[in-house]
């Protein structure tokens, strides 16, 4: 008999079967709590503030009739986008625009256009596609202001330069060194429980993987706690509308800069 086999731990069947039942218990209760417990709470209060509403049923009109219909609701829809827009011009602030339509980010000051970058690629979450017209425009289409944002780039880069002695010293002085390039990761978070993610678009990244992680890390953190003040309090919303957008990675990085703190946000879908 092998002596060695004697100090071996053996893991009877019936741990193993206690441990896989825990975490699917476990994972049951993290998709009720978290999951389908502030989704279920969405719909309902969807649901009460469309049945508050005076809605005609177009279940028996011919399709001429609701092509007809579809196109005066895209219409009232970019009525009211450029409404928003509008209203937004007689502010003083730089306000950021995304254009679901043409696929365009934009820097707008007073209706005027400063910036524009292509929009690569747009992911929409469900509850955000599934919501009606109407309650997507009067909620989610803004003007919205930003109440709370994460970024793995620093708002406001600082150069640092000694100020010269004298003129030798000065003229000897070299060009001061410009900060640290990071990737450009980004997330702006709304009141009306709307979250907005900027993204670069490039894949390959020029800072370091820590970093990338320390940011995913941040956002996580934000999200759990958005979950666990949903369940504390029953007048929080806990379903997150997300919007997610990628650009060209200094494209990105010009537009956070360009933002005042606490921005508005106009959306076309």
């Amino acid at each position: 008999m092998n002596n060695n086999n004697r100090y071996k731990r053996i893991f009877p069947l019936k741990a193993v079967v206690v441990f896989v039942v825990m975490l699917i218990l476990l994972s049951a209760i993290s998709f009720i709590l978290f999951g389908l417990y502030p989704v279920r709470r969405e719909v309902k209060n969807i649901s009460g503030y469309i049945e508050s509403k005076p809605l005609n049923n177009d279940l028996n009109l011919s399709p001429e009739l609701r092509s007809l219909i579809d196109a005066i609701r895209t219409k009232e829809h970019y009525a009211a986008f450029l409404n928003t827009t509008l209203k937004h011009s007689k502010g003083d602030s730089i306000a950021l625009f995304i254009d679901l339509r043409d696929s365009l980010a934009i820097l707008s000051f007073k209706g005027v256009s400063l910036f524009e970058s292509k929009i690569s690629d747009i992911k929409i979450n469900s509850g955000l596609k599934k919501l009606p017209h109407f309650f997507r425009d009067s909620l989610y289409s803004g003007p919205m202001e930003v109440s709370e944002e994460i970024s793995s780039i620093e708002k406001f880069p600082i150069v640092v330069k000694k100020a010269p002695k004298d003129t030798i010293e000065a003229n000897q002085a070299s060009a001061p060194v410009l900060p640290v390039q990071y990737d450009v990761f980004l997330a702006f978070s709304f009141d009306n429980n709307m979250v907005i993610q900027i993204d670069q678009q490039e894949e390959d990244l020029i800072g370091t993987k820590q970093d990338y992680r320390k940011y995913r890390r941040q956002y996580s953190r934000w999200f759990r706690n958005k979950n666990l003040d949903a369940l504390k309090s029953s007048s929080e919303r806990g379903y997150i509308y997300h919007l997610a957008i990628e650009l060209p990675r200094e494209d990105a990085r010009s537009i956070y800069r360009a933002l005042p703190l606490k921005p508005a946000v106009v959306i076309r879908y």
